[in-house]
């Protein structure tokens, strides 16, 4: 059993455990984590790299996180499905004040931005903005094998 003061991990960060879990699925960044929990960025750092529980939790939640971003993402690029809005609209007659909401359905064609980005992260071998810089990098990389393997004997 431990004696003494707790430490301000014990008070300010384990009891608070969930709540930095889903912080950072949000996106919150490590400084809008420290600066939420009252703590110096000095201390956070040092919790976290004593803690392999805190650590663990800030890393999963960011995997968990761009997981999600990439889903989106591949979503997007993708279209295909059909999403809601909703619009308040205030209308006036004279001394009589109407508010309703009007909803719309809506078609996601495919994003081509979106698209782009993707094959240039999923398939940079055949996807570049620049295609004869690619070709031209992938040259110039086979020369300098050949040259370090001639340099070898």
């Amino acid at each position: 059993m431990k004696r003494g003061r707790k430490s301000v991990y014990d008070t300010h960060i384990e009891p608070r455990l969930e709540e930095i879990k889903k912080w950072v699925e949000e996106g919150a960044t490590e400084q809008q984590i420290y600066e939420n929990l009252g703590i110096s960025k000095t201390a956070f750092y040092k919790y976290k790299s004593e803690n392999a529980e805190f650590s663990e939790l800030l890393k999963k939640g960011r995997r968990n996180l761009v997981g999600q971003l990439r889903g989106a993402l591949v979503k997007k690029a993708l279209g295909g499905y059909t999403y809601e809005t909703k619009k308040t609209v205030t209308k006036t007659d004279g001394n009589q004040k109407s508010i309703t909401i009007e909803t719309s359905e809506h078609y996601a064609e495919p994003d081509v931005a979106a698209l782009n980005l993707c094959l240039k992260n999923y398939d940079p071998d055949n996807w570049a903005n620049d295609p004869q810089m690619m070709k031209l990098k992938r040259e110039e990389l086979e020369l300098k094998k050949e040259q370090a393997e001639k340099d070898d004997w």
